[in-house]
């Protein structure tokens, strides 16, 4: 799964207004709900409980990690290599407590003090105790991203202190990388307004908005930025000023939910809570939004510790509940995922978001009915939400129902707007539907509607482009559109496949082999591009390969299905007789082509991203429809 969650959202705990900067008050319980779990088995030595706990950690399931690192500190409280890999396996679990007791052992600890000092005073927050934090966060020789993270967290300190003035000019004399801008701009407008100076949090925020450069930089910044200006402005009596700095977010972001949420409320006219209600929530945005700007690749481990650390100062955050639920998916423990998603707030904006990433992970966590069940209530609950409609066809694709998927899509289209450039996907998914149910006459103009919407789009150019020649068809477009779509994502081994096959079904093996042998090397273990590459080598009189490839097939990865097997298995005892070519070539468009790559799920979702990060909801593989995406 791959996931990029760039987004801002309200919290629930804003809910009280402030006149200035308040006191402290207690993080509360966590968030999660304690779901009871079986123990751990023990381990039975040190070495045991350490090598479980690291397999574990290295697995992404934490939960059991930090219990085997229970088990071995029990054995041995001593080892500061053990405390060491603890404090950060507790601190990324979310269990807080156990990893400030850590922390303080290993405050002077060379190799993970920074980590250690910022947990300490991070707790220091939590608790009120401002200077302490203070004195934690004077960490020296800090690298860039450290010390802006430093430099804010010590200003929410600061502001906790009552020391405003200092807590704004620690702000704006941190002066670094060029990309500081966006960050110090969005914090210390909000530090100001926390602390009821309207202008100075005005002026902090305007400068961020009218710059949408910005938001390349940071999204969660610059929308985050509108957000809270809108706020400001409508607490302050000015409409029209915060609906102008909505707009300006929604230029940026169109489907960007929590300012479309916003908006609708400020148009009722009701009363709009403060970005931010309290320090604790100023700090944890801080961690936020830096964690999010390194949440993907080597940095996503980093973004997970900033993550919990916000947590433990605002267990109720939306966003944070939401990005972590992206984390867990990606590590593949989808009920972690879900319980964060369920405890997102019923009042969020992204409540709702959070109930179809449910239904989806549902899906994945191979509890299909119940994710059927779940989004079927979820298209109830929101009748006019595009996006519930979509989330429920794409589950139903991939259980191969098509005919309800097709329903549900017509509904999705009929909701959204027709003529915009992103609801390409809607009419390519309805085409998928109708073809796999035989009704090419409804399919074929959803293609072409779909590229006429966004004509450079490879899913779609190699679809409709397989489906002419493999039915004989606008041959030499057809073949066009397939090797354009090659040269839009020249990696991608399944797009690769759909042109071997074209050129197998044209009659050109050796252009066949060319292109499903690359298809074979992106994609190794894909069961049906190693049996078209064993069918072309057949062709070519390469027997002893051919039969090989079929070998592979069986073997791959996901497993092929009853018939597909039966299938290879007669070729590998009979080879590939000319009856069963005909047979084949007759069936192959309604079994295993044209193919696209199945995208990764949930994470690239836009349920769950800000449109400004420019990721694309997932694609189901037109030959089975086996992942279903996440709809705009």
């Amino acid at each position: 799964m791959t996931l990029s969650r760039l987004f801002t959202i309200l919290s629930a705990s804003a809910l009280f207004a402030v006149a200035g900067v308040v006191p402290a008050l207690s993080a509360g319980q966590d968030a999660m709900p304690a779901v009871p779990k079986p123990p751990v088995e023990s381990a039975g030595s040190l070495s045991g409980a350490y090598l479980a706990a690291k397999t574990a950690q290295a697995a992404g399931d934490l939960d059991t990690a930090t219990d085997y690192y229970t088990q071995a500190l029990a054995i041995d409280p001593t080892s500061a290599m053990l405390q060491q890999d603890a404090m950060f396996a507790y601190l990324a679990d979310g269990r807080f407590k156990e990893g400030v007791d850590l922390a303080a052992k290993l405050h002077d600890d060379e190799t993970v003090a920074k980590v250690a000092r910022i947990t300490l005073g991070v707790d220091a927050l939590t608790k009120g105790d401002y200077e302490a934090a203070i004195a934690e966060f004077a960490i020296p020789n800090p690298s860039d991203l450290d010390a802006l993270l430093l430099a804010q967290m010590t200003a929410w300190a600061k502001a906790g202190a009552g020391h405003v003035d200092e807590a704004l000019s620690q702000i704006d004399q941190t002066k670094g990388a060029p990309w500081y801008g966006v960050f110090n701009g969005y914090q210390k407008g909000l530090v100001a307004s926390l602390a009821g100076r309207p202008q100075v949090a005005r002026a902090a925020f305007g400068d961020v908005v009218k710059d949408q450069t910005l938001a390349r930089t940071s999204p969660d910044a610059y929308l985050g930025a509108a957000d809270a200006l809108a706020r400001l402005e409508a607490r302050e009596g000015d409409k029209d000023a915060a609906l102008k700095a909505v707009d300006a977010g929604l230029a940026v972001a169109p489907n960007y939910t929590p300012l479309s949420f916003l908006r609708e409320r400020i148009e009722r006219g009701e009363t709009i809570e403060p970005a931010v209600a309290r320090v604790q929530e100023g700090a944890a945005e801080t961690l936020y939004v830096l964690g999010q700007a390194i949440n993907r690749g080597d940095g996503r481990d980093v973004a997970l510790l900033y993550f919990q650390l916000a947590r433990a100062l605002h267990p109720r955050s939306p966003a944070l509940l939401t990005a972590l639920a992206g984390i867990a998916e990606q590590a593949d423990q989808l009920d972690l995922a879900i319980s964060y998603y369920k405890a997102v707030p019923e009042n969020s904006a992204f409540r709702h978001t959070a109930d179809l990433q449910i239904g989806l992970d549902l899906w994945y966590a191979d509890k299909k009915d119940e994710a059927k069940r779940h989004l079927e209530r979820a298209v109830r609950d929101y009748p006019d939400d595009v996006r519930a409609h979509t989330a429920l066809a794409d589950v139903l694709s991939a259980d191969k129902d098509y005919a309800r998927a097709a329903d549900a899509l017509n509904k999705a289209i009929e909701l959204a707007k027709a003529d915009k450039t992103d609801n390409w996907n809607l009419y390519y998914q309805r085409g998928i539907a109708y073809e796999r149910q035989k009704m090419w006459d409804k399919a074929e103009p959803d293609f072409k509607k779909a590229l006429e919407l966004s004509p450079d789009q490879p899913q779609v150019l190699n679809y409709l482009g397989y489906s002419w020649v493999d039915m004989d068809r606008h041959l030499d477009e057809g073949l066009d559109m397939i090797k354009r779509a090659v040269d839009l994502r020249p990696n991608d081994g399944y797009i690769i496949d759909s042109l071997g096959w074209a050129y197998y079904r044209l009659g050109r093996y050796e252009d066949a082999v060319d292109q499903l042998e690359r298809a074979v090397l992106i994609t190794p273990m894909d069961p049906t591009i190693n049996d078209h590459l064993g069918d072309a080598y057949w062709k070519v009189d390469r027997k002893r390969e051919a039969k090989f490839q079929w070998q592979r097939a069986l073997v791959g990865k996901p497993e092929p299905d009853a018939d597909q097997r039966k299938e290879i298995e007669a070729k590998l005892k009979n080879g590939l007789s000319a009856g069963a070519d005909t047979e084949k070539a007759e069936t192959k468009s309604s079994e295993t082509a044209p193919r696209a790559e199945a995208e990764a799920k949930g994470a690239a979702s836009d349920l769950t991203v800000a449109p400004a990060a420019g990721s694309t909801g997932s694609t189901a593989a037109p030959g089975g429809g086996e992942a279903p995406k996440s709809a705009d």
